[in-house]
Order: structure tokens, then C-alpha cells, then sequence
């Protein structure tokens, strides 16, 4: 049954760019290969942009409550993208780039803490990638009912640090904290195309932990997300089918939204 996704105000969860359950089938052209063939492979480039992520402390440390030390946390990605089509039912994917993260002590600072002023903090881009797979497992004519598995790592590196902004130019130098992110998710969606247009929604299941090495006054700090179960949706416009633009929204306690291209050879 056609259907057109109408859930601009429900409540997704933060999670990885899941893209459409039905790319294995509607990428079915390629500039080098004829049409519906046995192989292909894609590339293309992803812009994912997530705020507000919620984690919450699984570690308790004495001298600092982990659970004080920021609400909100974004991610911001750019990265290159590479897949592997089978018979137009399986897709193995991987991606590789930068990702940029920052975060917040308070939601809402006061002049009063002169210490909420001064405790912004974000990293510059390091390097991250994501790897996965993804499988139609059954389609009624232009209907597709597909799964997906994603697992997204920023390894920890002595360019992967927080550091402390000097918000008010004031002498201030702090230990750098070197940090990693990595998560998994499983996804399960339902699309259907309509003509150019395939729109698209489904429910995810996410585990992303964050870890913050200790420093020389800090303790270390472990995190894992807040909130486990979400929802995406989103449409992908196929132009002259070896083309292809995608747009999609998850949220819910975060707001995030991706955007790739991707062509078919």
C-alpha cells in the first residue's frame, strides 16, 4: 500500500543516518553497469547534523558528579560514502571522514556561577567512520519492507579532545581529555515509491557510549544514551536513476537531520 510519511512531530530518537530501507532496490541503473545487474556500487557524500543528544553517567567518581557535567551534546559529521549492491536485495555499506562534537555544562547559564560561564566546551574534527549493512527482506511491487545494522566509532586520538573555551579572554589553560564514541543500531522500515520519490519511516534500536579519559584533576567519565528506542523518516529522490538525494529527520529529546547524495555506477 502507497503510503506518504506524515510524522513531522512525533518523537524520534538521536541515532546514526539510517537512509532509505529501500536502496538496494531503487538503485537499480548505474552509469557502468545495465540495468538490474547482479553488482554495482555507489559513492556519494553524507552531511548528518545532530543537537542536543542526551547520554547519561554510568560512571560515580567522588570528586565530581558526571551526571552535572553537560545536558547537551551534538555531532556534527561530513564524510564519504561507499557501497555494495547484490541483486538489488543487499547493500554493504561503509563511510569515512570527520566529526565535529560539542556540548554544554548548563541548559540555561547565570551570571551568578562564573564557572557555568566559563565550562563550554567542543572538539575539533577528528577522524570517524561507519560501517553496516542492508537488506530488503520483503517487497510488494514498489513497496519495501528493509533492515538495516550501522555501527559508527570516533576513535580517541590526541586530535579527538574537549577543550575549554576562554569565553572571556581571561589566562586560562586546561589539560586536554582525549575522548571515544562508538554505537550500534539496528533499524527496521517501511518505503514505498512514488515515481521519482520514495518516502520512507521506520523504528530504531541505538547503544552509544562516550568515554572521556581521565586528566590530571579530572577523573575519567563514561556515558551511554538516554534513550534506546526512536523513529525516522525521510525521502529519497531518484534523478535519470543513477542519481540519487536523500533527506532525513530523527527526533526526539535531540533534534537531527541528514542529507546525502549518492551515485550509481
Amino acid at each position: 500500500m502507497r503510503w506518504i510519511i506524515l510524522l513531522m512531530y512525533t518523537l524520534p530518537v538521536f541515532g546514526a543516518y539510517v537512509g532509505n530501507p529501500a536502496a538496494p532496490g531503487i538503485m537499480n541503473m548505474g552509469f557502468i553497469s545495465g540495468h538490474s545487474p547482479f553488482f554495482k556500487f555507489t559513492s556519494g557524500y553524507l552531511a548528518d547534523y545532530t543537537s542536543n543528544k542526551q547520554y547519561t553517567a554510568t560512571s560515580n567518581n567522588a570528586t565530581i558528579d558526571p551526571s552535572q557535567t553537560f545536558h547537551d551534546f551534538a555531532i556534527h559529521s561530513q564524510m564519504a560514502t561507499l557501497s555494495m549492491i547484490f541483486v538489488e536485495r543487499l547493500e554493504v555499506f561503509g563511510a569515512a571522514g570527520g566529526s565535529k562534537e560539542h556540548t554544554k555544562w548548563d541548559r540555561d547559564p547565570t551570571y551568578k556561577d562564573y564557572e557555568t560561564i566559563l565550562s563550554d566546551f567542543q572538539s575539533t574534527y577528528t577522524f570517524s567512520w561507519a560501517a553496516g549493512c542492508k537488506v530488503i527482506l520483503v517487497r510488494w511491487w514498489q513497496t519495501y519492507l528493509g533492515a538495516d545494522f550501522t555501527y559508527f566509532d570516533v576513535p580517541s586520538s590526541q586530535q579527538s579532545f574537549f577543550k575549554f573555551l576562554n569565553r572571556l579572554n581571561l589566562p586560562m589553560e586546561t589539560e586536554k581529555q582525549t575522548f571515544s564514541i562508538n554505537e550500534w543500531q539496528v533499524s527496521l522500515g517501511l518505503s514505498s515509491r512514488i515515481f521519482i520519490v520514495t518516502p520512507y519511516g521506520g523504528v530504531t534500536y541505538l547503544r552509544s557510549k562516550l568515554n572521556i579519559q581521565s586528566g590530571i584533576d579530572v577523573p575519567p567519565l563514561y556515558y551511554e544514551n538516554k534513550d534506546r528506542i526512536g523513529y525516522f523518516y525521510g525521502a529519497t529522490l531518484s534523478i535519470t536513476g543513477r542519481f540519487h538525494i536523500n533527506f532525513e529527520r530523527r527526533v526526539r529529546d535531540e533534534f537531527a537531520y541528514s542529507l546525502s547524495a549518492i551515485a550509481v555506477f
